[in-house]
């Protein structure tokens, strides 16, 4: 069932940042972390908070899921959950 969600909601996501190394998923991770607060997740990541705004449209765009959406933030926010519980993610 984690498994599925995570193929589901990050599969894509997962694939794009294998092949590129993009740190989509770190980035997503991190704003998601920090309350959605731009400014303190390109901080933690030590990345332009413009950077950070296009890794997340880039994100949004793999994923198919509108990152203001609440409904798309929390199925994201469960899949992230489930890929550190499967130990996917760093």
């Amino acid at each position: 069932m984690l498994t599925a969600l995570v193929e589901h909601v990050l599969g894509e996501v997962l694939r794009y940042d294998e092949a590129h190394d993009s740190q989509l998923l770190v980035s997503a991770r991190t704003w998601m972390e920090r309350d959605r607060r731009t400014d303190a997740a390109a901080a933690a990541l030590h990345i332009h908070p413009n950077t950070l705004t296009y890794r997340l449209r880039r994100f949004g765009a793999l994923a198919d899921r509108d990152m203001a959406s609440t409904r798309a933030l929390a199925e994201v926010w469960l899949a992230i959950q489930a890929a550190g519980a499967l130990g996917l993610t760093d």
